[in-house]
This record gives structure tokens, C-alpha cells and sequence, in this order.
């Protein structure tokens, strides 16, 4: 299986389709873009909504124009069931082909047809690797790690669906519109925390583009930790991210709390930038840091600029 090394950062195009969906929807106000986005972003197809996400989905499952704008084949196993894995995990790769029961020959063959039709991409895990040297001798603990890339869907809408709709479509083809509403109204914000953290990474590559270019640029995973975001810029600097969309400031703690994971995982950090829904605490902004980068989601509406 041949598989690019950061294909996040070599162009899933996730500005170009945050840009189109705002366009379509200039009536959404930009505290509440994401939401939307994360749901509707990809689709293709024009939504009213007016009357709120749980009333379009509703219309989406009954509009067969929807249907026209999934690849008929993913709706089908084995696709189906690798689709439905990949929206309710990590994306660890290796882990899917395990839930869903196939080997690595199988499993190889559906990432390439999805790869093929642009419904995925993969971003190869930086993790160094256990061995150095043929013969080195790996702890106990340790032998049965393996380093995984991820994968990832290409449209926000395909994580929706896959996440919340084809989970509850029955043997005659029906889908219990009732159930996926409840789950989503419980789990939604797996979707914003997602598309948030892609248009995090396009915002720091804008913010860079024209000071010192991001040359590696994707989240980052590894034994100990996963962050939302590890990046190199042309002159060897690293900047670590992390993303939260919640309803409350980020604290230093926080900043904290990831500076100790940086240092766990041995990771060289030379910026750290954050990126929050909800802006930082006061003892944050005073923080007199050069080092340090603070984005709010009003920074955002920069990704809406023209190039």
C-alpha cells in the first residue's frame, strides 16, 4: 500500500471547502460556522437551514439528491464497515482492519479503492521508529507496539454520515431517523472538535506562508501522547497545537498540562500556539511570551480571505 507522508499538509483542500460552505451560507453566523461545516461541509448539495442542523438532517436522509453525491460502493461492506470504524475511532489504521475482521492484503485493498475516489487520505505516523539496528532488543512491554498511520476522511459530510446515519440503517434500508438525531445531539462535538483542529492547521500554514514556510505540518501520535498539532517551518523551528472547541476559555494549565506531554514524548518545541472557540483565560493573555500563540475563532474569518 503506497501512502504519502502528511497528506494533510500536501492538500485534503479543507479551506477551499470551509470557504465554498461559507459562501453558500453567508445567514449562518460565524460563531456557529463550524458546527454546520463539520455536518454539511463537502456535500455538494444545497441545504436550506434555515430551521437548524437536526431539521436538515432530517431532510438529507429523505433527499435522494443526497444520495447522488456518495460513491454508491461505499454504501456497501466491506466499505461500509471500514467507513463506519473509521468515523466512531481514532483512525488508527491497523486497529480498523482488526474491528472489522480483515488482514493487511484486504484491508490494503479497500484504503486503495477509497484512496482512489477521494474519500480518504492518510498521514503517516513521525513517531522514531523502536528499532534502530536489526538486533536491538526491544522491552517486553513493547513488543507487540506497532507504529500506525492514521486515516482520515477527505469531507466533513462523509465522517457525518458514516459516524451517524449508516450506523442505524436496518436490513430493509430504513434509517431510524430518531436514533441518529439522539446520538448526534450526544456526540456532535467529535465532529466541530475535528474539522476545528483541520482548519487550525490551515490557519497556522496561512500565518506562516510569508514568515518562515511550514514545511511538515499534520497532528502527531505516538505511545505516550497524541497532539493536535506538530509542525516544522523551512528554518528547522517546531510548533507544537492544541485545539479546543469547548465552551470555556483555555486556562494555563492547560498550556501546562501540554508543555509536560511535549516534554514526555521528548518532542523539541520551540513555539507553542493554541487555538480556542472560546479565547483563554486573563492570566493567559498577559503571559508575556514570544513563544507563545494565541488564536480565537474569530481569527478564523482570515481563512475566508482571498489567497
Amino acid at each position: 500500500m503506497k501512502v504519502a507522508l502528511c497528506d494533510q499538509f500536501l492538500g485534503i483542500k479543507i479551506k477551499t471547502l470551509f470557504k465554498d460552505f461559507y459562501s453558500r451560507y453567508p445567514y449562518i453566523i460565524f460563531d456557529d460556522i463550524i458546527d454546520y461545516f463539520s455536518v454539511f461541509g463537502g456535500l455538494g448539495v444545497y441545504l436550506e437551514l434555515f430551521n437548524g442542523i437536526d431539521c436538515a438532517i432530517k431532510d438529507i436522509i429523505k433527499t435522494d439528491e443526497v444520495y447522488s453525491n456518495l460513491p454508491f460502493f461505499i454504501l456497501n461492506d466491506p466499505f461500509k464497515k471500514f467507513l463506519i470504524k473509521l468515523a466512531q475511532g481514532d483512525g488508527r489504521l491497523y486497529s480498523i482492519f482488526n474491528k472489522i475482521g480483515v488482514g493487511y492484503s484486504l484491508g490494503s485493498d479497500i484504503v486503495e479503492e477509497l484512496l482512489n475516489n477521494d474519500i480518504i487520505y492518510i498521514v503517516n505516523s513521525r513517531e522514531n521508529p523502536l528499532k534502530v539496528y536489526k538486533k536491538q532488543l526491544i522491552k517486553k512491554e513493547l513488543r507487540n507496539y506497532t507504529i500506525e498511520p492514521k486515516i482520515y476522511f477527505k469531507k466533513p459530510f462523509f465522517r457525518f454520515w458514516f459516524m451517524f446515519v449508516e450506523p442505524y440503517r436496518d436490513k430493509q434500508n430504513k434509517i431510524n431517523i430518531n436514533k441518529v438525531l439522539d446520538n448526534f445531539n450526544k456526540n456532535s462535538y467529535r465532529l466541530s472538535s475535528l474539522a476545528f483542529e483541520q482548519l487550525s492547521i490551515e490557519l497556522l500554514k496561512d500565518e506562516f506562508k510569508n514568515i518562515d514556510t511550514l514545511v511538515e505540518i499534520a497532528s502527531y501520535w505516538d505511545r505516550f501522547s497524541e497532539f493536535d498539532i506538530y509542525s516544522k517551518t523551512k528554518s528547522n523551528k517546531y510548533i507544537l497545537g492544541e485545539c479546543k472547541y469547548k465552551n470555556r476559555p483555555i486556562t494555563k494549565a492547560e498550556l501546562l498540562k501540554l508543555k509536560a506531554k511535549a516534554n514526555n514524548s521528548n518532542l523539541k518545541v520551540d513555539k507553542f500556539a493554541l487555538f480556542s472557540k472560546s479565547g483563554f483565560s486573563h492570566e493567559l493573555y498577559k503571559l508575556d511570551d514570544k513563544d507563545l500563540l494565541l488564536y480565537e475563532l474569530l481569527d478564523f474569518k482570515r481563512l475566508l480571505q482571498k489567497s
